[in-house]
């Protein structure tokens, strides 16, 4: 694990969008307004007018405001058919005024994408953590376990409360996650390609709030449920723009799943085992690479990002062993991992024996060169979990959810800023 270092203060001023990941100058931002009749109002105006500048916001048939910078988020074409119709009228100057109703604004918008900007962006701050990590390792089951992790245990066990940021997350979460696993007990559907599907590009996105002290701490996760294969390259990261939230991260959470891992996959004997996927070390370097790029660091620098490696599926690591060959992947009864962390504060001293126990078990399973990838980055810690605590049959569950020391990594990335 290595040594937590003390994060700047942002500047107040400014604000990292959740949906984009633009860094938004928070003078210059764009309003919407409440008014109901606005926006036909100014698209009527427009088209009645022929008014030059006003005209690329308007529908062809003159009848809707067009949502031009959102048009351009989804990859749709403003001027054609399939262009985002805008529900309320949008002022795109920092007067804080209607200029069609003239009465004030007050809902703020991120000039890019025209996502809600939460009120009190100047006071609370944010700080954004991604999950990534090869095709079929588990992203979905983690984010949806973990989110529920936060909002009943972690929360309340720090003092603390979870709430989505908007009612489209939570009718996502309801609808795509929580009703699928935990009420209906069966497998999440594999995540679609950000090529494939908006509902991809749209993260989920909490707000967590720390009451220890006058001033609450407020962290935003925006879980994006990348697919894997959408990791495979560089060159592809950069076509889907997926570069640009990964660079600008808090933290990141990397997850391994043990059964893809071809020297893990070869000695250990569970049913419905896996083929032995990508090199995770492959992966992570496509990572780094985005990053480098992005933030314009020299191929030697140290990645100030800091990042969990989280071994899933880690609850079949536990079983008997049934050979020796089988006993080199498998985790024994003195595993640091059956040590329970502390609850209510950051149990340093157990997730220090946890790092140095898995660090070993990487090296050994997966090899130097991972280690050394991960090493890449000033500050990275290495983690086990499990977020269904049981081997699936087949797509159901029939045990439900058993999740194991899924919130650790959170924990650890939260205290990176400052939860004790």
């Amino acid at each position: 694990m290595a040594r937590k270092q003390k994060n700047a203060t942002a500047d107040g001023n400014e604000y990292i969008c959740p949906y984009c990941f633009a860094r938004v100058d928070l003078g210059s931002v764009h309003y919407v307004c409440s008014g109901q009749t606005c926006a036909r109002t100014f698209a009527s105006t427009a088209a009645s007018t022929r008014n030059g500048p006003s005209m690329k916001y308007v529908s062809s048939d003159g009848q809707n405001e067009i949502d031009y910078e959102k048009s351009l988020f989804y990859g749709k074409d403003p001027a054609g058919r399939d262009a985002v119709i805008a529900k309320n009228h949008i002022i795109r100057d920092s007067s804080g005024v209607c200029d069609v109703c003239r009465r004030p604004v007050y809902t703020r918008v991120c000039p890019v994408c025209h996502n809600l900007i939460p009120p009190g962006a100047e006071e609370e701050g944010n700080r954004i953590f991604v999950i990534l990590g090869p095709k079929s390792v588990g992203k979905s089951h983690y984010i949806a376990v973990l989110i529920n992790q936060l909002k009943n245990q972690v929360s309340a066990e720090f003092n603390g409360v979870l709430n989505a940021a908007t009612d489209g997350t939570t009718l996502k979460y309801r609808d795509m996650y929580y009703r699928r696993l935990f009420e209906e007990k069966r497998k999440l559907l594999p995540t679609k390609s950000f090529e494939e599907s908006n509902e991809s590009r749209e993260p989920l996105i909490y707000y967590l709030r720390i009451f220890d002290s006058d001033r609450p701490k407020v962290f935003t996760f925006a879980f994006f449920d990348t697919a894997g294969e959408d990791l495979v390259s560089s060159d592809r990261m950069m076509s889907l723009s997926i570069n640009s939230f990964i660079s600008k991260a808090a933290g990141i959470v990397y997850l391994v799943d043990p059964l893809q891992v071809r020297y893990i996959n070869q000695r250990i004997h569970v049913d419905n085992k896996p083929p032995v996927g990508p090199d995770v070390s492959d992966v992570l370097n496509n990572i780094c690479q985005i990053i480098r790029t992005n933030n314009k660091l020299s191929p030697k620098a140290r990645i100030d990002i800091p990042i969990a490696v989280v071994l899933t599926k880690s609850d079949v690591l536990f079983k008997s062993s049934e050979d020796e060959e089988e006993d080199k992947v498998l985790f024994g009864q003195c595993s640091s991992l059956h040590i329970p962390r502390e609850h209510g504060r950051y149990d340093q001293e157990n997730f220090e024996q946890i790092d140095a126990e898995l660090s070993e078990y990487l090296r050994r399973c997966v090899g130097e060169n991972f280690i050394q990838t991960v090493g890449g980055f000033r500050e990275h810690c290495f983690f086990a979990v499990s977020a269904l605590g049981c081997n699936p049959t087949g797509s159901s569950l029939p045990r439900g959810v058993s999740p194991m020391r899924v919130e650790d990594p959170f924990i650890w990335l939260l205290n990176r800023e400052g939860l004790q």
